[in-house]
């Protein structure tokens, strides 16, 4: 009893060791923003968009604990930090520390771990929802499916949220759509007076962009998922690394606690 006590106990202390320092290197990204901005080596549109991201930072390195307390689980501490460091990585270190700027292939990384972060995420929440199916092989490339298409709809999604922002002002694009226009219109605008772009590849900036974000994110996906699918396949115990443990839920909790016998019973 003591050691399963414990164990959730150095994971809490794990946790929120790991947020604390995360959260202090936000605070010291966005304190390094501000010194720049002052000393006008960052520009007022640049450090609003740092400061956006240290508030999304902030959001989603915290997901984690938030997730757990709503859909009541608890993930591996290994995955549950892997999270936490992709989420700071994601927005601190590409938007606050401004990382785009020191290292132009960093989009190409990022878009790459995702994938096998977030197929590591499909297949604890795919066994998950299969907890109650017989073990067997149809439940384990079940799994390993419903991982790989958790992971694409994440990418998916992600790409629309990308295009919905970067098509408002694609001027101020992370992804540099603009780099790739080569006709301006007379109002200095990147649009010509139709309406229209003139851009340096037949398939225009944006699909390009979208294409390669996709296709990294599904090879990464993959790169996880083969060799583990036949892992899974030989030791299906191996799966249990990735499970999430189920967690009581909040009004079974209340009615577990015992009731003060009342004045009937004692008759």
């Amino acid at each position: 009893m003591e050691n399963t006590k414990k164990r959730p106990c150095r994971r809490t202390i794990w946790l929120l060791s790991v947020w604390a320092v995360l959260i202090a290197l936000d605070i010291a990204g966005l304190i390094w923003c501000t010194v720049r901005l002052n000393a006008g080596l960052l520009s007022q549109k640049n450090y609003s968009y740092s400061l956006l991201h240290f508030f999304v930072s902030i959001f989603t390195i915290s997901a984690i604990f938030l997730a757990e307390w709503i859909l009541r689980f608890r993930a591996g501490t290994p995955l549950a930090v892997c999270c936490m460091l992709f989420a700071f990585f994601g927005n601190t270190v590409s938007n606050v520390w401004r990382m785009y700027d020191v290292f132009p292939a960093w989009d190409t990384v990022l878009h790459s771990l995702s994938g096998v972060l977030f197929a590591a995420v499909g297949l604890g929440l795919a066994t998950l929802l299969l907890q109650n199916q017989p073990e067997g092989n149809r439940t384990i490339a079940a799994v390993v499916l419903l991982a790989l298409f958790f992971s694409l709809t994440v990418g998916y999604l992600w790409e629309i949220f990308e295009f919905t922002v970067d098509s408002i002002d694609p001027t101020s694009s992370t992804q540099g759509w603009a780099d790739g226009m080569i006709q301006m219109g007379s109002d200095g605008e990147y649009a010509i007076p139709d309406g229209t772009y003139l851009v340096d590849s037949r398939r225009g900036t944006a699909i390009l962009d979208t294409m390669e974000d996709m296709i990294l994110h599904l090879a990464g996906s993959l790169v996880l998922l083969i060799p583990l699918f036949v892992l899974f396949w030989k030791k299906p115990a191996a799966l249990r690394a990735f499970a999430f443990t189920p967690l009581p839920r909040r009004n079974k909790q209340r009615s577990a606690q015992p009731q003060a016998p009342s004045e009937d019973t004692h008759k």
